[in-house]
């Protein structure tokens, strides 16, 4: 016996969908006794990615039995904001934001630490790396590869839209909104490690005497030991961020 079901899902839980029944409310027949859980995994969402479920209205879980007529809300994980009140599911928001790109979105992963943002990057990582990684550690796994994305092991996720850079570093800021966090030169270009400062007397035999002269404040990788300082290239940093950001 099959009963009547409305259910629509939002944001980038679409991605998951087939392009012609994204973004509406869809109607379904769906046997009798089936939880709701079953019926979005059968549009090939995986239940990791969503962080609230609301039936009639109501938040539930997983389990919940569907009944006739049942109007039925997915929503995908909220990175931005706190409804651990509201929602049945044990999925929780990131307070602190933290990537991993997978091995095509080098470029993107760079620019990422640039502006102070935590960021794992490899360019031999493979998928069970990544996603262990991005679990282990609570990292959103940046991609562009909805093959990598139907992974139902991963549990923090976005699918990367935008082909150019900028974009690309744009599409993050606003989704996440993350603007405010922008904190350019605290992480290392290099290894994602925290630049901390240095004492200027300390590096002065690791810098050139031109560059020691010049700048009065220097940083240093607490992981790799790389040295920065706010020479011409932070000088281009900020004008890139002002230029394309603002």
């Amino acid at each position: 016996m099959k009963i009547r079901i409305t259910i629509r899902f939002y944001e980038e839980l679409n991605d998951f969908l087939k392009t012609d029944i994204q973004k509406q409310d869809l109607f379904a027949g769906v046997e009798k006794g089936l939880s709701v859980g079953t019926v979005i995994e059968s549009y090939e969402v995986p239940c990791s990615a969503v962080d609230l479920i609301l039936i009639n209205g109501q938040s539930e879980n997983f389990d919940y039995i569907l009944q006739n007529n049942d109007h039925v809300s997915v929503y995908p994980v909220f990175e931005r904001f706190n409804i651990e009140s509201i929602s049945c599911l044990e999925n929780s928001p990131l307070r602190n934001l933290k990537f991993i790109c997978d091995v095509h979105l080098g470029r993107l992963a760079k620019y990422l630490r640039m502006l102070g943002f935590d960021t794992l990057y490899k360019n031999d990582y493979n998928e069970t790396e990544m996603i262990q990684l991005s679990n282990a550690q609570n990292r959103i796994l940046l991609t562009r590869d909805k093959k990598i994305l139907s992974n139902k092991k991963i549990t923090r996720r976005y699918l990367i839209k935008q082909t150019e850079i900028v974009e690309q570093i744009r599409e993050l800021l606003e989704f996440f909104d993350l603007k405010k966090n922008i904190m350019p030169m605290s992480r290392c270009l290099e290894c994602n490690g925290v630049a901390q400062p240095a004492s200027r007397e300390a590096v002065k035999h690791r810098v050139d005497p031109y560059i020691f002269e010049i700048n009065k404040e220097f940083s240093e990788c607490t992981d790799c030991g790389k040295l920065y300082w706010k020479g011409s290239h932070y000088n281009s940093m900020m004008k890139w961020i002002r230029d394309r950001l603002d």
